[in-house]
């Protein structure tokens, strides 16, 4: 026999009534049988699931997870809840980020189907309001979520003092000398590390590391030690190449290696990789300045070509060069002043007075690519941005494929995730670790859900299903009983004051008791969205003296809040 949960009284009294007895209600009814059996069924099979498909096919599952999210009504809407799910959290124009509904966000956050991070825990989002929050200056010019990080370290009243603040916010906490950890107080150390806007960012894949990381240096890296002394680019350097991490005295002559010199040290190690990230960088490049004889230029090859293709010029054998580099360019009767030669003079002037400063294939490299980076869907967009392909197979020593599309293109298609794959089986290292640093297919991985993943949702469900069953006998005492939560999901999702309200004005429960607690029209709904917003706001912080939706989940206020709820909605009702 199944328990159905009540309420005795209404509105004030109902609530004290319920407060009391929730706990044995809810125990009681989650031991209904038809419900412990669907609980069971979901906890042992959910995880499981690899694709949104899955999920959509399988109606207990999908009942399930709908209903923790309060979604219910979205059963049989198969096709807007396909395009929810694996909406793409990062991107502002996804489906569910053009939702004012924040239970959606929700749903897509927690099973991660369009995103690289996949499934996380429901309650991972809690105290994600901070989620808008990306410099010191977005928190400092936030007053309610200034407050509620200081209050969080312990460090009410502060948050008039903003010039310290920002100090301490741009502080590296992994610095032992920064200014905040510098301090006696640890709680700021606190503070800033609820932010770290020091911190590393996450790179979707090696490439943009290593681009990101190298266009910090704005005036150039000057020598070796430059890039051994910066940490995070170093380790994009490794990761981009495919490199063991090992001794900085073994990278530091790598580096300084004189690539066109075959008896040099980075010519004489079998791993060709290391030499690519010498050529990438160019610290140990002869100084063409340097030369006095022509001899010097034409017994070096690879300086030579390198030379000749500065100025778009081919080779025409050494004895044409040599009288090039030795013409008098003040005689009009010299060789490189013949009509027919004047396209190495340039090359000529340059060599006898100072050659253009040179520039790293990581420069060209970084110059093309930083624009684009994050627009690829697919490898044939990269091999056929011809400018861009040609610095990026210099910058992993492939240029001989120039042409090689076919190639190149069969690589980067390849499962990476396979061993057997056509790129991770190819002989040449440098061409499987361009492919690597791309990333455009990393293959087909088994999802891993957190532990815990299937008792949260079912918990969620759970809880809703009771307080349905309580909306059954009182509407209003449904609403009260999912208010914090609700809150707290819109506060969870993070952005600005007016997000919050947007997203509020968007909940039907949450504009519900929001309308009633503030005593509006029933009309209001029929007015502009920003007329809607203001007139919320107006009212809130005339009844309760703040704009600020987060506000509310201050423990007092929200108990303020409900009660006023319940009380006026118990009024209406004559």
């Amino acid at each position: 026999m199944s328990f159905t949960p009540y309420v005795f009284g209404t509105g004030i009294a109902g609530w004290s009534f319920l407060q009391r007895t929730r706990d044995q209600q809810q125990e009681v009814f989650e031991k209904s049988p038809v419900l412990d059996r669907t609980v069971q069924d979901f906890t042992q099979r959910i995880t499981s699931i690899q694709s949104a498909d899955q999920l959509l096919d399988d109606y207990n599952l999908l009942t399930v997870t709908l209903g923790a999210f309060g979604l219910d009504e979205d059963i049989n809407n198969r096709a807007f809840i396909k395009q929810v799910l694996e909406s793409d959290m990062s991107d502002p124009k996804s489906i569910v980020n053009r939702l004012n509904d924040s239970r959606y966000q929700a749903l897509a956050e927690t099973f991660g189907f369009g995103s690289a991070d996949g499934p996380k825990l429901p309650s991972a989002r809690a105290g994600s309001e901070f989620a808008g929050i990306t410099t010191p200056d977005d928190l400092l010019s936030n007053g309610t979520l200034l407050r509620k990080a200081l209050g969080n370290a312990g460090l009410e009243g502060m948050e008039n003092n903003q010039f310290f603040l920002q100090k301490v916010l741009e502080s590296d906490l992994e610095d032992p000398d920064s200014f905040a950890n510098k301090l006696s107080d640890p709680r700021y150390a606190d503070f800033a590390g609820q932010f770290n806007f020091g911190q590393v960012p996450e790179y979707e894949n090696s490439i943009e590391a290593l681009v990101a990381e190298f266009n910090q240096h704005t005036e150039g890296l000057a020598s070796a030690d430059d890039l051994l002394e910066d940490e995070n680019l170093l380790q994009a350097v490794i990761d981009t190449f495919g490199l063991e991490r090992t001794y900085p005295d073994f990278l530091r002559r790598v580096l300084n290696s004189d690539t066109t010199d075959p008896d040099s040290f980075v010519n004489q190690l079998e791993d060709k990789r290391y030499l690519a990230v010498s050529e990438a960088f160019g610290f140990g490049w002869p100084d063409i300045n340097a030369m006095t004889d022509p001899e010097e230029l034409l017994s070096n090859p690879p300086l030579l070509a390198d030379a000749l293709e500065t100025f778009n010029l081919s080779d025409r054998g050494e004895t044409y060069l040599r009288q090039v580099l030795e013409s008098d360019l003040s005689d009009p009767n010299s060789f490189v002043n013949q009509p027919e030669n004047l396209a190495f003079y340039d090359f000529a002037e340059a060599f006898q007075n100072e050659w253009p400063e040179p520039v790293s294939k990581m420069q060209v490299f970084a110059d093309e690519i930083t624009d684009k980076l994050g627009t690829f869907t697919n490898p044939r967009e990269l091999v056929f941005d011809l400018n861009l392909f040609e610095a990026t197979l210099d910058l992993f020593g492939q240029s001989k494929r120039s042409t090689d599309f076919d190639t190149v293109l069969k690589a980067f298609d390849s499962d990476l995730s396979s061993s057997t794959s056509y790129a991770n089986l190819h002989y040449d290292t440098g061409l499987k670790s361009m492919v690597q640093a791309f990333s455009f297919n990393e293959g087909q991985t088994s999802r891993e859900y957190p532990e815990g993943f299937a008792e949260e949702l079912a918990e969620l469900y759970t809880t809703r299903q009771f307080e349905i069953e309580i909306g059954n006998s009182d509407p209003n005492m449904r609403l009260a009983l999912a208010l914090e939560r609700e809150l707290q999901d819109v506060a969870d999702a993070g952005g600005s004051e007016n997000a919050h309200w947007y997203n509020i004005i968007g909940s039907p429960p949450l504009r519900s008791v929001f309308e009633t607690a503030l005593g509006l029209p029933s009309g209001i709904g029929q007015l502009d969205i920003e007329r809607q917003l203001s007139e919320m706001k107006d009212r809130a912080f005339s009844a309760f003296g703040t704009t600020h939706p987060a506000d509310f989940l201050e423990p007092e206020m929200l108990d303020q809040f409900r009660k006023r709820f319940l009380l006026l909605s118990d009024l209406n009702s004559f």
